[in-house]
Order: C-alpha cells, then sequence, then structure tokens
C-alpha cells in the first residue's frame, strides 16, 4: 500500500484538481506553477526535492507534461486512485466543454462564411508559429540541435509517408546518442533521496508492457478487421505515446491521421484547435473535440469519451511503470542526451507544419500583418483567451467590411 496523507480525502484530492481544471489557464508552463504552488507551497504535501524529480520525471516522458504531472502526484499522495482522480478533477471541465463546442459547430456550421474559417486558420497559424518559437528557444541550445531540427522538418516536407514523424524522432534520439558519445555530458538533476514510492518495483514493469501491447497488437488487428475504432484508436494512442515537448506537437500527428484520412475536415479541426487555445486545463483535451466529430457511434458524447480516455491512457501507463524506477533512471545521462535529440526533432514537426500552414493559410498581405499583431499580442502580458477573441472579432470584422464595402480599391 501507498502511504496515504490523513489530511487529503480521496474527494479532497479531487476537488482541488478539478477547481484547477476550471481556473488553470495559460498552457502546461502555468499548470506547472499552480501545482507548485498548491501541494508545495500552500498545502505541503510535498517538498522542493519530491515536485522537482516528479517533475523531471513527466517532462521527459512523452505525452503532456502537465497532465502527467498531475497523475504522478495523485499517484505520490494517494496511490493509484489518487493518479485517477487528479486527471479526472483536472482533465473534466476542458473535455466537457470541448465535446460541446464540438456538437454546437456541428450544428451551426452551416452558418459560418468562407471568411470566419479563413480568420480561425490564421489565428490557429499565429498560435503554433508562437508554439515553434518558444520552443526552439527552449530545446534548441546548441548548433548540433539547430542541424537537427532543420534535418527533421526538411524531412517530413518533403517525404509525406505515414512513418515520417516516427522516423524522425528515432532519428532525433540517435543524433542525441551520437552527440553524447563525442561529446560527454553530465545531468544536473541530483539523485532521489525523499521519494517515498512504495509500490513493489517487481510489478511496475508490468504497465511498461502494457504500455507496449497497443503498438504489438492492434496493426494486426487492424489489417485483419479494419475498423473505424481501430484506426481511431491507433491514431490516438499512437498520438500520445510519441508527443515530446507540449500539447502543440499533437497538431501535425492528429492531423495526419484524421484530417488527411478524411475523417475530420479541415475547418472544423482547426476550428476545436482554436476553441482549445481557450480552455483551462490540458490542451489534450482537443482529443475531447475531436472524438465528437468521429462518425465511431451515434453518440457525440461516447465518442467524446472514447477519445479522451485513449489519449490520455499512455500517461497512466508510463507514471505506473516508471516511477518506481525513477531515481534509478536519473543515473543514466544518455537518457536525457536522448530527449535532447528528440525535442529538437519535434521542433522540426513543428517548422514543417508551419510552412504548410503558411503555404495553405496565407492569402494575402494583410493577413501576414494580421498574424504579426496576434504573435505580439501573445508574447505581451495580455491574457490569451482575450488576444484571441478580440484578434477573431477584429479581423473579422475588417474582411466584412472590404467585403462589403469595396474598401480594396483604396489599396487596403
Amino acid at each position: 500500500m501507498l502511504p496515504s496523507v490523513p489530511t487529503l480525502s480521496n474527494f479532497s484530492l479531487f476537488k482541488i484538481f478539478l477547481k484547477l481544471g476550471c481556473t488553470a489557464f495559460g498552457g502546461p508552463a502555468a499548470h506547472l506553477v499552480f501545482f507548485y504552488r498548491r501541494f508545495v507551497q500552500q498545502l505541503g504535501y510535498l517538498d522542493e526535492q519530491q515536485y522537482s524529480h516528479l517533475l523531471a520525471l513527466a517532462q521527459i516522458l512523452p505525452g503532456p507534461t502537465s497532465s502527467q504531472m498531475g497523475i504522478a502526484i495523485g499517484y505520490q499522495l494517494k496511490g493509484y486512485r489518487g493518479a485517477l482522480l487528479a486527471w479526472l478533477g483536472f482533465t473534466l471541465p476542458s473535455a466537457l466543454l470541448m465535446t460541446l463546442a464540438a456538437m454546437l459547430g456541428l450544428q451551426f456550421s452551416a452558418y459560418f462564411s468562407a471568411d470566419f474559417f479563413h480568420v480561425i486558420q490564421l489565428i490557429v497559424f499565429s498560435v503554433v508559429a508562437w508554439a515553434f518559437w518558444q520552443m526552439l528557444r527552449s530545446f534548441c541550445k546548441d548548433q548540433w540541435q539547430y542541424v537537427l531540427m532543420l534535418l527533421s522538418g526538411l524531412f517530413v516536407y518533403l517525404v509525406p509517408i505515414s512513418i515520417n514523424q516516427m522516423l524522425v524522432i528515432l532519428f532525433g534520439a540517435l543524433a542525441g546518442l551520437v552527440y553524447l558519445h563525442y561529446f560527454p555530458q553530465k545531468s544536473t538533476l541530483k539523485p532521489v533521496t525523499s521519494i517515498s514510492i512504495t509500490a513493489k518495483k517487481s510489478f511496475a514493469y508490468l504497465w511498461l508492457i502494457l504500455f507496449a501491447l497497443p503498438f504489438v497488437l492492434v496493426p494486426p488487428l487492424q489489417y485483419f478487421f479494419p475498423h473505424i475504432w481501430l484506426d481511431s484508436f491507433t491514431g490516438l494512442y499512437r498520438t500520445a505515446s510519441l508527443v515530446f515537448g507540449g500539447g502543440h506537437i499533437i497538431l501535425p500527428f492528429l492531423q495526419q491521421d484524421f484530417v488527411e484520412s478524411g475523417l475530420v475536415s479541415q475547418q472544423h479541426f482547426d476550428l476545436g484547435y482554436a476553441i482549445a487555445q481557450l480552455m483551462p486545463g490540458p490542451l489534450f483535451s482537443f482529443a475531447s473535440y475531436l472524438g465528437a466529430l468521429l462518425p465511431l457511434s451515434s453518440s457525440a458524447a461516447l465518442n467524446a469519451a472514447f477519445a479522451t480516455a485513449v489519449i490520455f491512457l499512455p500517461s497512466f501507463f508510463l507514471i505506473f511503470g516508471a516511477l518506481p524506477y525513477w531515481s534509478r533512471l536519473m543515473q543514466f545521462p544518455r537518457l536525457f542526451q536522448a530527449l535532447a535529440g528528440i525535442n529538437a526533432a519535434v521542433v522540426g514537426l513543428l517548422l514543417c507544419l508551419v510552412v504548410q500552414m503558411g503555404e495553405k493559410y496565407i492569402r494575402s498581405g494583410l493577413d501576414i500583418v494580421f498574424i504579426i499583431a496576434v504573435i505580439a499580442l501573445l508574447k505581451s502580458k495580455v491574457p490569451v483567451w482575450l488576444t484571441l477573441i478580440s484578434s477573431f472579432f477584429s479581423y473579422y470584422g475588417l474582411l466584412w467590411l472590404l467585403d462589403h464595402y469595396a474598401l480594396f480599391s483604396f489599396g487596403l
């Protein structure tokens, strides 16, 4: 049994994360600050070292960093049940809102004009371009990482095969290990001394086996029994298992699996991703929106629940399987050097996406001015939700005026 905290009941843990799920705007970086303030500074359920090492694990694993941090905190405090309650509380608000947004979008999309979707696409492009710039500054520190980033983006752009993104990630890990061989570096992280995970390590590896099983079992099932449920499961599970570096990286994976396959229209996809930027909680709740659009069953709510569960499933397997071994894993610098290569490679994936989106979405010089303005606002201290909403209505209103009053004649 994991040691429980007497003053923290399961319901109290759920309420804490539910409140965070309703109020935690600003993306993973902000979420991690909220977690720190609540569980370390205010409640004292974790000390500084415990929090830093749980955070290191959440960051090095593929998947949504802030959600995995929440799962790890719940697991550390209240065991398996605590992990589930922490995830449920943090994810439920945004998942419900995104499901509702998908249902309303399907019902009213016929009333949206071409300019409406065009502005949405430009906003999505601005968000992704800004995310690319932030990730570039965070993950590309050395010259070899910049080279790897450019090669990765070029490869994905020029080689449009279904496994190109997986190949890029594997190549990134290999490049990181090769660099370590010629330029050895030591990890700056200290060994864990106060993490008190008492779950039996002899059984923890079973979670890692469960994590790997879908990659072995589902492809043969897809081959012999092709079905949209299996295809959707594969796309969502693979995306969550391969994503490093933040929620924005899910975009090229999900677009390849669900937009290019024709299951979801590009316009609805972009609309949902724009709405996801306005939501509190994890960006991975975009899967709830996507699931509600998939023709899996007659129930959009059931489809959304399925997509939400699948995209977060790898995180549970990885946290439960890796956390008991984490103090030993942190002694291997090769692990962190491989991650440095992977992070540089996924920045290349995002670069490729920015180029492809720019080719499709930018129609005029006025669009470029709008994109620059949105990125400038995202860089400022203006809240993201206010930036996106005000930008949308401002540019959509301008396009409406240009369309109805023929202001193009004035050179606008």
